[in-house]
């Protein structure tokens, strides 16, 4: 953990120390939040689980109110039930944790609106993709068994979607939504079809992000 740990501060410590020596062409800076997640598949609805994200990101302008976005980040997402009648009062959770990579890319939206809120939004769309680094399933306050699991897929291909909005010159407020392209594992018993091949993750991200340069 000590050396996962060490890995990650100097990748991030790297993408800082680049967007400074290239402060001229490139911003950057940090972004923390809460993450609202559930997993397709699960049968429990949600999204019931909370859990949190930081990141280190550097970005530049590539066209005119167009912008290109490189993050690294640790967000932890997964699924938990909401025990009631319909699941007999079942205490179910189940916890992932990643390292991911977004790209994506940034438009404002200004010269496309004459309103004095719209025109402060800056859209953006992309791909990230995660590396599962921990996982854990629990019943009850009880570690589910590895054994009695489906197998992890290691990483996992995302679609990401949101906007940002400023709240100073340089912080902003951030709101995102996440899917999996990739299954996240198989459904239990293995059964799937062409468009859907396992359990996927979902979810909704709020965040405020601080640029340094």
């Amino acid at each position: 953990m000590k050396t996962f740990t060490l890995r990650i501060s100097i990748l991030i410590f790297g993408i800082l120390i680049t967007g400074h020596l290239a402060a001229q062409r490139f911003e950057g800076g940090l972004r923390a939040g809460i993450v609202a997640s559930e997993v397709s598949g699960d049968n429990l609805g949600g999204p019931n689980k909370l859990g949190w994200y930081a990141s280190a990101f550097t970005f530049t302008p590539v066209a005119e109110n167009v912008s290109m976005k490189l993050e690294i980040m640790y967000i932890t997402k997964g699924s938990r039930s909401v025990p009631d009648e319909k699941n007999d009062f079942l205490e179910y959770t189940f916890h992932l944790q990643y390292v991911e990579v977004p790209v994506l890319v940034l438009l404002d939206v200004s010269q496309f609106s004459q309103s004095p809120v719209l025109e402060k939004l800056v859209l953006h769309a992309g791909l990230s993709g995660s590396v599962l680094v921990g996982h854990r399933e629990q019943e009850f306050g009880i570690d589910v068994p590895v054994s009695e699991v489906e197998p992890f897929h290691p990483a996992e291909l995302n679609i990401l979607l949101g906007f940002s909005y400023p709240l100073t010159e340089r912080m902003n407020f951030h709101f995102g939504f996440s899917n999996s392209l990739t299954p996240i594992r198989p459904h239990s018993g293995g059964s799937k079809v062409w468009y859907n091949r396992g359990q996927y993750n979902t979810l909704w991200s709020f965040g405020i992000s601080y640029n340094f340069w």
